[in-house]
């Protein structure tokens, strides 16, 4: 297990989140699947009608609700992303409001919007999500201003964020890993690879082939980028994907000589240099699972930065995500809180993962 990062250590880390701000609109249903789509299969049959659900809106899009969480564990952050006039304006309602850093938010742009669908399939919590990803669909690496990329030098770390929807992404990554270089903490969390199948190749040839920076995913698309960057074929196997996932990261770490952090519901994980940490995740009510990913991120890079070993790194990425998933009002924890939780939930842990 490493040894805290001295590096770091620092209590109040200053941490640059590119690139995407997304008003969300939740439709959460308590029923399944096949429950919903049980009512509005009649409705459709009759040319049209109304379903009562429960809704609501909230900042999204994964830079955005990781500098959310950040700020909420006493980060300085800076968003760089680009919206129109109301976005901006919604910007500075959720995430000014909360500490973000909003002023490299340009406001000449067109709002992203998504619909996320909340229900269950086959005994799990599911999200359908159905997009427009407005300007941050066509974000370059040209669109930061010269302030974003004084912020980008000055700061302690840089963490690039959904690659998978934005069709410049990977000039965008280019340009990003091209500045911050080896020198500083540098994450990349690509989203939904399996989006954009024609330009998966061009992403690991020119931004994760560099051999630096920290790689961050779920077990799926983990899986889908180990089969693209090394041919071999995971979701063959009859086991858990979760397990799966763990082996695509493996894949990964040794192909791009890179650092994988993989977050599952069942565990993460940290794979550098040939070593594997794993760290069980907590046993909770899950009321949410849009945005879950980003929590992890958020508890997972201030970790890093504060120095903490890889093990507690990742159990304080855990709490942080459980704390999250388990809140019906998607309210990201404190510092305080989380540290707290990592405490008392001992006993809530799953399994441990042998590696």
């Amino acid at each position: 297990m490493r040894e805290p990062n001295s590096r770091f250590g620092k209590s109040r880390p200053d941490i640059v989140v590119l690139h995407d701000f997304v008003l969300d609109h939740y439709v959460t249903f308590r029923e399944s699947l096949v429950d919903v789509l049980s009512k509005i299969q009649p409705i459709a049959d009759r040319g049209g009608g109304n379903i009562v659900v429960r809704q609501y809106l909230s900042r999204g899009g994964k830079a955005s609700n990781l500098a959310s969480a950040l700020a909420k564990l006493g980060s300085q952050v800076h968003l760089i992303a680009r919206t129109s006039r109301f976005g901006h304006s919604l910007a500075k309602m959720f995430l000014e409001s909360e500490g973000v850093d909003i002023s490299c938010v340009k406001a000449d742009g067109k709002l992203a919007l998504t619909v996320s669908i909340e229900t269950k399939h086959e005994g799990r919590p599911i999200n359908i999500m159905v997009s427009d990803p407005g300007s941050n669909g066509t974000f370059g690496y040209s669109n930061i201003s010269k302030k974003g990329l004084q912020l980008m030098d000055k700061s302690d770390g840089v963490v690039l964020a959904d690659w998978a929807l934005n069709s410049r992404g990977t000039g965008l990554a280019k340009g990003v890993f091209g500045r911050v270089g080896k020198s500083k903490l540098l994450m990349i969390d690509p989203g939904d690879v399996s989006r954009r199948k024609n330009e998966v190749k061009e992403l690991i040839d020119c931004v994760l082939r560099k051999g630096y920076g920290i790689l961050s995913l779920n077990e799926s698309e983990a899986m889908y980028l180990a089969e693209k960057a090394s041919g071999e074929r995971f979701g063959q196997r009859t086991v858990l994907p979760e397990i799966l996932g763990l082996d695509a990261a493996k894949v990964l770490a040794e192909e791009f000589n890179m650092r994988v952090d993989l977050h599952t519901r069942l565990f993460s994980a940290t794979i550098s240099n040939g070593h594997c940490v794993t760290a069980p995740t907590y046993k909770v009510e899950a009321k949410r699972v849009t945005g879950a990913g980003d929590a992890w991120n958020a508890g997972n890079i201030y970790a890093e930065c504060i120095g903490l070993s890889d093990l507690h790194r990742l159990e304080f990425a855990n709490a942080l995500a459980a704390y999250y998933v388990s809140s019906p009002e998607g309210i990201h924890p404190t510092l305080k809180v989380v540290s707290n939780l990592v405490k008392s939930w001992r006993n809530r842990r799953r399994r441990v993962v042998h590696t």
